[in-house]
């Protein structure tokens, strides 16, 4: 309802104004609501649903500067490592200076360990035999403990444990296609773990 204008001292109210504050006495008798508490409904109905204050928004646009911060470098050393994969040159990680682990692959190089690059004198030609030596040794599966089997890429604490549970009631693997025999091991796995792991 909008503010009435109050007439002047002295000068008795209209009909219309007495209708009026009857009419506005009625609907509050009516809705049971009392003067006092109307003003104390309004009050708390201006007031705002959340307040925060200054320091605790400060709080959180650091967190989330933090946050973004977090995930662009993240971002930003997944499309390094991309691009060094790419160009076939190791990515080198940025927080431990080392370079950073790659994918294995099925070229000669991969097997070797990173951070090592053939050199050209290394390389067979034609002339010479293919046998290059390779400072990498695949994890013996007759003789590997749970750490080691975990340390090949592709083997978790669950698959390892299997091998080794395999290896403690069939004896030992005479090949490493018998890996198709423990449990969790498919054909795509054993293909990925092939060139780390070996039967001597």
């Amino acid at each position: 309802m909008p503010p009435q204008a109050s007439p002047l001292p002295g000068t008795p109210p209209s009909h219309e104004d007495t209708q009026q504050t009857a009419t506005a006495c009625t609907l509050r008798a009516l809705t049971a609501v009392r003067p006092q508490e109307a003003a104390e409904q309004e009050a708390e109905r201006d007031r705002p649903r959340v307040s925060v204050e200054p320091v605790h928004a400060l709080i959180i646009i650091g967190v989330l500067v933090i946050a973004l911060a977090t995930s662009l470098t993240l971002l930003i050393q997944q499309s390094m490592s991309l691009a060094h994969e790419q160009n076939g040159t190791p990515a080198v990680s940025a927080a431990t200076g080392a370079p950073a682990a790659q994918a294995p692959q099925s070229s000669p190089a991969a097997s070797e360990p990173a951070g090592t690059m053939p050199d050209a004198s290394s390389q067979p030609t034609a002339s010479e035999p293919a046998t290059i030596e390779s400072t990498f040794t695949p994890v013996d599966l007759n003789t590997a403990s749970q750490a080691q089997l975990e340390s090949v890429k592709g083997i978790g604490p669950v698959t390892a444990a299997n091998i080794i549970a395999y290896r403690a009631s069939a004896g030992r693997f005479t090949s490493v296609d018998e890996l198709l025999n423990v449990q969790g091991i498919g054909a795509k796995t054993l293909e990925k773990i092939r060139p780390y792991v070996g039967v001597r």
